[in-house]
């Protein structure tokens, strides 16, 4: 019986890993194996098949039903406007959304974690070691240790040759478990602050400030800190006289890496407050096109038919970087009950376990703070890996929480079998 938990804790592990990415070759990471996100996704679709023929709890969760909406009829729905509208095959339509398919992820998570039954502890620190390892492996290829990958082509997708000058090098791996563990981090120094997580945390920020080089995600880690520790001064104070010391005594030893660091944040600050950029003309392209359309959505075009967008509107026209926007563009009129359904779907979903631990509430204000910027966060299309894994989390735990509430209050009525959650 142990061997087999082990055995499933190690998928758990491993299915963890693989969902980060950081294996993954895409066009904003043109580093990793070739076609591996498109097994991956393939890996997760059959799985998904698998358990709805052979397993029957997936029938008995309302959270199943919001997954299907996200991870299924959404890419199909835009599939649909792009053929109506542009012309393009379903099969490109398919191709172009099969980011969606992330949120599937949701059955073999939950599957698993069902059968190696962790605590959150264990799982949290499954999350951390799959945030170090994505962090190392970025920083690999970003001081040149892994090169990128010269094999696959990116002519078609060569949107790089249009990114600010001032960002080069930048990788984007395995953001959400890194920005997911610093969160953890900090809840965890809410209560004790100690020397080794200060400097997991300060490497974790390196990497974002290095690496990932995301001036949004930068913001959002100032304010969930101020958030987390709005009660705990004290723990704040410590913790920030703690990381000063380590940076000042860096700071001695190689002050030139620092004066450059400052030269490149004011350029990023001047750069970001000076006018109107790619993103305004985006905007201003996708409201015209709607109207124009009677409001109707017209789903999204894949670079491979035709040059997509780009043949259309301007090398620069990218859903991905609008966040609501590019829902706007896909649905249309029916985006406000997209948005509504993944908003009020996941706040939900994360209601149904009252009890969070430091992942769980880094989980949450993970996804407060995207709610919050919505106006450029793109979590719904482009962040189901993060949350449809992340609902597992939370229905397993609710489940459990729930269940050692009735064994406490009625012991002599506990069930021991494998558990319903038909009401979550």
């Amino acid at each position: 019986m142990l061997r087999k938990v082990l055995a499933y804790k190690n998928l758990l592990f491993i299915l963890l890993l693989l969902n980060s990415g950081c294996f993954f070759l895409t066009d904003d990471k043109r580093a990793g194996i070739p076609y591996f996100r498109e097994l991956f996704l393939l890996m997760v679709v059959a799985a998904t098949v698998c358990l709805f023929v052979a397993w029957k709890w997936v029938y008995q969760s309302k959270t199943s039903l919001w997954i299907v909406f996200m991870g299924v009829l959404l890419p199909l729905v835009s599939a649909l406007l792009a053929n109506l509208n542009f012309g393009q095959p379903i099969i490109y339509g398919l191709l172009e959304e099969r980011r969606f398919l992330e949120y599937l992820v949701f059955f073999p998570t939950l599957f698993l974690l069902i059968m190696a039954e962790p605590t959150e502890e264990e799982l949290g620190k499954y999350v951390l070691y799959v945030a170090l390892i994505c962090a190392t492996v970025g920083f690999f290829y970003y001081f040149g240790v892994i090169p990128q990958n010269t094999v696959a082509s990116f002519t078609v997708d060569d949107w790089t040759q249009y990114e600010n000058l001032l960002r080069p090098d930048r990788y984007r791996i395995g953001s959400a478990f890194v920005s997911i563990s610093a969160f953890m981090l900090m809840y965890g120094m809410k209560e004790r602050v100690s020397t080794g997580r200060i400097l997991i945390l300060l490497y974790f920020a390196a990497y974002l400030w290095l690496v990932m080089q995301t001036r949004q995600t930068m913001l959002v880690w100032a304010l969930a800190g101020l958030w987390i520790f709005r009660k705990r001064i004290d723990s704040l104070m410590k913790m920030s006289a703690l990381g000063f010391a380590i940076l000042a005594i860096s700071y001695f030893l190689v002050p030139e890496f620092y004066v450059e660091q400052y030269e490149r944040f004011h350029a990023l600050l001047f750069e970001a407050t000076s006018g109107p950029g790619v993103r305004d003309v985006t905007i201003a392209t996708i409201v015209d096109a709607i109207r124009a359309n009677n409001y109707i959505g017209m789903g999204a075009l894949s670079l491979q038919w035709n040059g997509g967008f780009s043949a259309i509107y301007n090398s620069h026209f990218y859903l991905s970087d609008v966040g609501v926007f590019g829902v706007y563009y896909r649905y249309g009129f029916m985006a406000l009950a997209v948005l509504f359904i993944y908003y009020c779907g996941f706040l939900w979903i994360m209601r149904q376990c009252p009890q969070k631990g430091g992942l769980l509430s880094g989980v949450q204000i993970a996804f407060v703070f995207g709610m919050l910027n919505f106006m450029l966060s793109n979590g719904l299309t482009f962040a189901g890996d993060l949350y449809g894994m992340s609902a597992a989390f939370f229905l397993y735990f609710a489940k459990m929480q729930s269940m050692n509430s009735s064994y406490t209050t009625s012991p002599g009525q506990m069930t021991y079998g494998q558990f319903q959650y038909r009401n979550y």
